[in-house]
This record gives structure tokens, sequence and C-alpha cells, in this order.
């Protein structure tokens, strides 16, 4: 199937590079057309329970679904009715502004909590009349409203709040995506060109990468206009892009200049196609698998990400399985023009050195495979040991849905927001909302009130929340006598039934819950407050805490199902690829070690802080998205691998039948170009945690630690360690399943381009 393929685009190679051209061209006009509408927001499912309550306050209670903080620090007291004069008139045209509900303030509030505690700063809460997205867009306009005015009053304006940490978020991203490809694309021309040796063969995979990221691009921006993308897309496309467009281009590459030594043009495509075409198809269609397990996710940002994931390997795919051979059916052997002094001559002294191994002779992992071979349990048993050993710290992973800590500490808005908390009253800036809802649908019987009260008692004794602002807790409800209250609204002092009118809309009572807690203690106030239960009242918690709890919740609820589709269904496209039942059982089971070591040292480093001053971060938990992007990337790119090296080992096996043999030959034959291939994926995860943002770096140093261990420990000892003591069995399935591969045309091998001279099972 794959030959026949292979031999329809080489007869058609000067129409598919035409196709190619017209695409990359459509791609970068619809880009520069249209452009994108990326958000930074989508980590909180909307069916959550924070998110409800985060509508309901915008729709019912004239809470924007998003607010601004501005710190204003002054050269005197604030109390100090010139002061306060100045500070009012620097907020006067934002609260004019019809994108403002409310600028809350330390005057019209009556709230002291609002003024610093050496008395020279003051801070307003301004709630918007725009969703998150809006408010980011909105940023620089509202902040110049309050700072040009404030400047020319010599007040010094600080901004933080979830509108200014998104955009804060968005624009490190931006900066550490471009920080990434600085290093990283330079270091990956000069690993291509030290392992082709020549300029041609290193810069068509080049190609291959760039199409596929700039037509992932071209879907993804357009798909922003019709629905949610993630402003952490374009990090997913630039990482895998940039690896798997470059890793299958170096696999085609290589076996093509191989091939063209013995072969015609037509016949070596066709090979080519043949062997490592289909190994990249299965390999490709195994990491998508593994990213559409992101779909099981509640979090549209995830899921925004694995799409983005997804469709850059599928057009790597597209483009390594078309572009790829039509260009190089018209180089032909001009894919070695143009080498490069030594690289050039290491390249002929390996294939030089890689030619006849099946006769026992060859390089360094040919020698290594033999080794191990002749002691497989005592190379396999320590090194699962150890592998096993450095998961263990993935077993006290602590998750959080990211704040403003994952910001640079140099961040101006993570800064101001430290400053709530250090020089201001705790909880007041950001309280946690509540809203009690009636089940009698009177919000202000004498029933609902008294379970107002109960439920203002329960949450005033859990331990970090330091008051309760309520209908009954508010000062204006000193000196009522709620134990005599009837229910009647009328019969509460005026100033009480004015704070009603704004607490209390339809069957619902607006609460908020000031508490000291940060992050992961935080959260535990906001389950602690779920958890109350007062009679005849429903209890929604939300607030920045609670959308963290829930994405938390959304991320354990979606890891089973996710876990178990991306196991299955890469045990399936592995048994399809090679015809075994047993080998894909390894492979999976190897690949989920090298997963585990690998999410092992993140908590390690990113959690408990080792190499935190040497990488540039502060330590704490880890991002809730982290580890599942990290497995579902992970699992495919741990199958790529083992699938382009088991490939060539199967083709010598069925030529020869030697199984140690095949072994010691597929791993000689590939090490070079995956050792080439896993020095690319290094280099452009590794350039990722140059980024100042946590989640970049985190990313980008677990997924570089996972191609390291995958390429070296994994390949070199573990798979020839396995398949030696496997044996006869690495190959064997049930008639049916041999039946059924044949006749889909899915196995490996095809015989119209491979002889085969060996079919039965041998060790």
């Amino acid at each position: 199937m794959m030959a026949r393929w292979g031999r329809a685009i080489y007869r058609g190679r000067k129409l598919t590079l035409v196709l190619a051209l017209l695409a990359l061209v459509g791609s970068i006009a619809s880009m520069v057309l249209f452009g994108a509408s990326l958000s930074s927001t989508g980590f909180v499912a909307g069916a959550s329970e924070s998110a409800r309550v985060e509508r309901q306050l915008a729709a019912e209670f004239g809470r924007g679904q998003q607010s601004l903080i501005y710190i204003m620090d002054a050269d005197g007291p604030v109390a100090d009715p010139a002061v306060r004069g100045r500070v009012e008139a620097a907020l006067a045209p934002l609260a004019a502004d019809p994108r403002v509900a409310r600028v809350l303030t330390t005057w019209n509030t009556g709230n002291p909590r609002f003024v610093s505690a050496d008395g020279t700063s003051t801070y307003a809460v301004a709630l918007l009349n725009l969703d998150d997205d809006e408010a980011g867009q909105a940023l620089e306009g509202l902040t110049a409203l309050v700072a040009e005015p404030a400047e020319a009053a010599g007040l010094t304006v600080s901004v933080t709040g979830g509108a200014a940490i998104g955009a804060a978020i968005a624009s490190e991203v931006e900066e550490g995506i471009a920080r990434a490809e600085t290093v990283s694309i330079p270091l990956t021309i000069l690993i291509q060109v030290v392992v082709f040796g020549g300029l041609v063969a290193a810069g068509v995979p080049l190609l291959v990468g760039a199409l596929a990221i700039v037509g992932a691009f071209a879907l993804i921006f357009g798909l922003s206009l019709a629905g949610f993308q993630s402003v952490f897309a374009p990090n997913l496309i630039i990482m895998l892009g940039l690896g798997l467009g470059i890793d299958y281009s170096l696999f085609m590459v290589a076996r093509f200049r191989e091939e063209i030594q013995t072969r015609s043009v037509p016949d070596a495509i066709a090979t080519s196609m043949a062997t490592v075409g289909k190994a990249i198809l299965f390999s490709g269609v195994t990491v998508i698998f593994g990213l559409a397990a992101t779909q099981f996710f509640p979090l549209p940002a995830l899921r925004s990400m694995g799409q983005a994931g997804m469709i850059v390997v599928a057009l790597a795919l597209i483009y390594g399985l078309t572009f790829l051979p039509a260009l190089l059916s018209l180089l032909g052997t001009r894919v070695n023009a143009i080498p490069v002094g030594m690289p050039s001559r290491l390249w002929r002294r390996g294939e030089r050195r890689t030619a006849g191994l099946s006769g026992g002779e060859g390089g360094f992992w040919h020698t290594v495979a033999q080794a191990v071979m002749r002691r497989p349990i005592t190379v396999l048993a320590p090194i699962l040991a150890l592998l096993l050993i450095a998961g263990i710290p993935f077993l006290r992973l602590n998750l959080t849905a990211g704040g403003p800590e994952v910001l640079s500490a140099e961040s101006a808005a993570r800064i101001a927001n430290e400053r709530l908390r250090t020089d201001f009253a705790s909880g007041e800036a950001d309280p946690i909302p509540v809203i009690l809802t009636a089940e009698d649908g009177n919000p202000l019987s004498a029933a609902s009130v008294a379970a107002l009260r109960a439920f203002a008692r329960q949450a005033t004794a859990i331990p970090d929340v330091v008051r309760v602002e309520s209908l009954v807790t508010d000062n204006a409800a000193q000196g009522v006598d709620w134990d005599a209250y009837t229910g009647d609204p009328a019969a509460l002092p005026p100033a009480l039934q004015a704070l009603a009118g704004e607490r209390v809309r339809g069957d619902a009572q607006f609460v908020e819950v000031m508490t000291s807690a940060e992050g992961e203690e935080a959260e535990r106030v906001v389950r602690d407050l779920r958890e109350i239960a007062p009679a005849g009242q429903g209890v929604a918690v939300g607030g920045v805490a609670a959308a963290g709890v829930d994405t938390v919740d959304g991320i354990r609820a979606g890891a089973l199902p996710a876990v178990l589709f991306v196991i299955i269904g890469s045990y399936l496209i592995l048994l399809l690829t090679f015809g075994s039942v047993f080998l894909p059982l390894k492979a999976i089971l190897m690949t989920l070690l090298s997963i585990s070591a690998s999410l092992g040292a993140l908590v390690l480093v990113f959690q408990d802080g080792y190499l935190s001053g040497l990488l540039g971060f502060e330590a704490g938990e880890i991002i809730s998205t982290t580890p599942i992007l990290m497995f579902c990337i992970l699992f495919g790119l741990s199958m790529d691998y083992e699938v382009l090296m088991l490939a060539r080992i199967q083709e010598e096996y069925l030529r020869t039948g030697d199984n140690i043999g095949s072994v010691a030959f597929g791993l000689e034959r590939t090490a070079k170009t995956i050792t080439g291939a896993a020095a690319i994926m290094i280099v452009v995860f590794g350039g990722f945690m140059l980024a100042d943002i946590v989640i970049i770096k985190s990313m980008g140093f677990g997924l570089a630690l996972a191609v390291l261990i995958d390429a070296t420990i994994v390949r070199g000892l573990l798979v020839p360690a396995t398949m030696r003591l496997m044996g006869r069995w690495n190959w064997w399935a049930p008639a049916r399943v041999r039946s059924l591969v044949d006749r889909l045309g899915l196995g490996h091998a095809e015989a119209p381009v491979l002889p085969i001279v060996a079919q039965g099972l041998g060790d």
C-alpha cells in the first residue's frame, strides 16, 4: 500500500510540490487577513460550580465577570481630604466608563481595610461589564484612564486583578515562545548538519516542520474566530511542529539516502515509503491518539491545546508523506549535495561502519545491544528498579490551577498582587463569593435569614476565614434582633433595606467570605465552605480559589478515561503495525515507566525546588494541566522511537529469522538517526526552559527529560533486554490476527519491495 503510494507521489511529484506551495501561501494569507482571537482563560469547565456563580453574579448582581484592582500610592495619608480628592479625581474617568459596572473604594464602601497598614496607599476594585477576553483587550485603555490623571496628581498606580494577570500570562507566554525559537532553531539546524553532513539533506526536514507549523497556525487562528482557542495553543504547535515535523523527516531522508545508493530513485522512494513511511504513519497516528485524550477533560484550554497538537502532528504526517517524498524524488542523489566539512566525513564513516551489520560486525550501538542480550536480566532488573524509584515522587503530586504565582518574579501584575497580601488586610481585594439560594423562593423569609446566620457562623469557624460579609453580618445589621425577625423586610432599618437591595436578587443572596489563605490553603477553605449545608438553602461557591478547585477536580475526573483511551488505542495501533500481541504490551509498559520517571523528576524540581536556583523559578505546586499534557504528548512521542526502531528490527527479522541479530541490526541502523532526532527534540523542548513563566518552563523540562530517557535508557538497554527475554514471542500473534493484518495491508514489511526470506518464529 505505502509502496504504491510512494510510486504515485513520484509520478506526481511536481504537482504535489505546487499544491504544498499553494497551501503555504493560502495559510499565510488567511493569517494576515483574518488574524486570531486567542484566550488566556479556559481553565475552568463552563458547567462547574465556580463558573455558574460567576455567570449569576454578572447577570443578577451586577458583578462583572472580571475585575481590575488599582493600587494607588500617595505622598501622604489617604485619610487627608486633599489626598482623597486626588484619588477620587483619578478614578472618576474609570467610574464613568461604560465598560465598568462599579468602582469600589474605601470611601464608598466604608471599608477601612482598603487602606494600607501605613495609611499612605489605598486600592480600588473596578468591577467590569466584560467577559474574560474582553477585559484583557480593554486592559491597556482602562489602565490609561487612571494612570494619566493619577500621575498628574502625584500618585503612583499599580494594576493587578484577574484581567491584568491573564494579560501578563499571555504576554510572558509569547515572550517565552520567541526566546525558545531564538535558541532552538539554530541548534536544530546545526544538529541536522552534523547528522547528515550536508546542507541540502539538513534543510529538507526544516521545510516539513515549517509547513506543518504554518498550516497549524492558520487552522487554529481560523477556529479561534468561530470558537474558543487558547493562547497556549501556539506553544504546542511550535513544540510539536518543530520536533515531530523534523523528526519524521529525518528518518525518511536517512532511509532514502541509504536506498538511493543501490536503487533507482522511484524504487528508493517506494522502499522508503513502504518501510519508514509506514512506520511514520503509525507513529503519528499514535501521537494523535495520545493528544486526543485531552478531549476527555472539561477544560476548554486543555482541549484547545490538544486540538492544536493533533492538527500540527496530522499536518506533519501529511507533508511528510506527500511533500517530502515529492521533494526527494526531484532531488534524487542531489540530496547529498553541499557536503559540510567534518560532519560530512563523520557521516560517510558512519555509513561505512553500518554496512553489513547482520554478519555481527558493527558500531557502538550494535556492540551495546549484543552485550545487553548476553546478560538481559542483569541489565533489566536494576534499570527497572531505577525507573520505578524515579517515579515515586509523582505519588505526592500537588496540583494547582495556577494564578499570579506562575508569572515571573519581575511581573508588575504579580508584584501588585503580592502587595495586596502584604500591605493590606487579608482577603478584602479578592473575597470568595458565595450565593445562597432559598429553596422556598424567599431569601428574606425568617427561615432563610436563620439559614444565612447559620452559614455565617459555620464559615467564620473555618480556619483562615477572616470574616463574612452578608446581610446579617454587615455593620448596618448591628443592633438588629434577628431572633425576633418575622420575615418582613419592611421591618428592617432603612440602611439594611438598601443593603438587601444590593445583595438579594430573586431567590438568591450574595455573600462574601474574606480569607487570609492562599493557594492550596485557599482551595481547602473553598472545599470547607461547600460542605456547609444550611437548612432550606443551596450553597454555591465561586471565585478564583473555587475555580482552582473545579479545575483540579475536572482534571482528576477525566484522568482515568483518558489514560485508558490512550493505552487501548495505542495497543491496537501497534498490534496492526507489527502483527504481534506481546510487543505492544512491552512497548506500553516501557513507555509508562519512562513517563512516570519524568513526572517524578518534575515533582522533585518544580514542586520540591531542586534546581530552582539554576533554572530560575520559585518552587511550589504543579500547574494542573502540565502532567496531563505531558502524559498525552509523551505517550505518543515515546512510541515514536519504539515504532521506528521496531520497524527496522522486524524488517531484518523477516529477512533472517534471527531474533538476536535483528535486534542488534535494527538498533545500530536506526541509532544515528534516532540520536539526532532525539537531540533535536531535546533542543526544541529544552528551549522552552528559557521562558520566565513556569508553565512553559516546566513543560519544556519534563518533555526534554522524557525524550532523553527514551532515546538512551529505553531504546539502548531496555528494548534489547526485553526482546532477548521474549525471544520467539516477540512476533507471535494468533493466525486470525495475522490474517487480518495481511488483508488490511497494515503490516510493516511489504513483499513487493522487501523480499521475505524467513517467516517462521525463531530465537
